[in-house]
């Protein structure tokens, strides 16, 4: 366990001695960290966090004995921790079961290093996504809004056209992504734009799992492709995502990172203000970070729909909280209740049409 202000406890669970030692010394860099034990398989995994309690599990995928997707169930029905990925993305069998992971209980996933430089990089994020998780599962729960207040809130929305659903979110977000888009429509009227804040190389495998996983058309976008109904669309590694006039995408490799960022979702969310604000959506999901809290408040003020993530629900509160506090929105609700709020605007459409 830790305290509010006591070091961070870490669980290493891997069946290569090297990788645990590697990740071991890298941890124990961090400030405010502490590795409390180390596992090599599941079902050691499962027993020590029984044992260990720890605040934090880094879990490696494929294990002999129980692997890290069963191991990752397990733990969330035995003691939920939040557990943080870490596998190869070389592998296109890994990088599909470490998303599946994100539906049993895991909260996001890194790429396990190759190469020396790699660690190196790694070393300035783990450790931040490490105390950002245990820091949203220290605070007290939230408590929940009450259902009257979020029916209000629901029907508080009019309809309208939105042609276009752009979405950010990073720690926690690929699960809920999925959950807002299985809660859209079959036949999908607008064009859903996604930056999601994740380690490099893992675009893919997201846009395959997603799209396998709802039946939809799912892919990393292409520059210069046409904005196309029923089409979900999401940010490549290195590159703003950007809407223009004509409805075409557009990617900016050239243009700085935002916020340390690119993709950015405050750029993507701007964009969109420039283009097609009054028929636009914003969304905005679990993440550490302030990323979109701008960008949604402009949409906002352009007559866009926007809409945030609930605490209650968020892996990390960061993102949606920053863009409640700049007014950005007042309706936060869980991701399928999100998919619920616009589909009521297209329903509201077919019935006034």
């Amino acid at each position: 366990m830790t305290g509010a202000t006591g070091p961070v406890d870490v669980l290493i669970v891997d069946d290569s001695p090297t990788v645990r030692a590697v990740v071991r010394r890298l941890l124990e860099r961090a400030e405010g960290i502490r590795v409390v034990g180390e596992a090599a398989d599941g079902a050691q995994a499962v027993e020590q966090v029984v044992a260990l309690r720890p605040a934090v599990v880094l879990m490696d995928i494929e294990m002999p004995v129980m692997d890290g997707l069963a191991a990752c169930e397990r733990i969330a029905s035995v003691r939920p921790t939040p557990v943080l990925v870490l596998t190869s993305r070389a592998n296109r069998d890994h990088v599909h079961t470490a998303f599946e992971a994100m539906r049993r209980g895991a909260t996001e996933v890194f790429a396990k290093p190759t190469e020396p430089g790699g660690w190196q990089d790694l070393a300035g994020t783990l450790p931040a996504a490490v105390r950002a998780v245990a820091a949203a599962r220290s605070q007290a729960a939230p408590v929940p809004q009450p259902r009257t207040e979020r029916t209000a809130s629901v029907k508080s929305v009019r309809p309208r056209a939105v042609r276009f659903v752009a979405i950010g979110a990073s720690t926690g977000g690929p699960e809920a992504v999925r959950q807002l888009l299985a809660s859209l429509p079959r036949i999908l009227p607008a064009t859903v734009l996604v930056v999601q804040h994740i380690a490099p190389g893992f675009e893919e495998g997201l846009a395959e799992w997603l799209g396998g996983s709802l039946g939809r058309d799912v892919k990393v976008a292409r520059a210069g492709e046409a904005a196309a109904e029923g089409v979900v669309r999401i940010a490549p590694n290195g590159a703003h995502l950007l809407l223009d006039r004509d409805g075409t995408l557009r990617l900016d490799a050239a243009s700085p990172a935002r916020g340390g960022h690119r993709p950015s979702v405050d750029e993507l969310f701007l964009s969109c203000v420039h283009a097609h604000p009054r028929e636009t959506a914003g969304v905005l999901l679990t993440g550490m970070g302030s990323d979109g809290a701008d960008g949604l408040a402009a949409l906002h003020d352009a007559g866009a729909l926007t809409l945030v993530q609930d605490e209650a629900s968020s892996v990390v509160f960061g993102m949606p909280r920053a863009a409640l506090e700049r007014g950005a929105t007042k309706i936060a609700l869980p991701p399928q209740e999100l998919g619920q709020v616009l589909a009521r605007c297209w329903q509201g459409e077919k019935e006034r049409a």
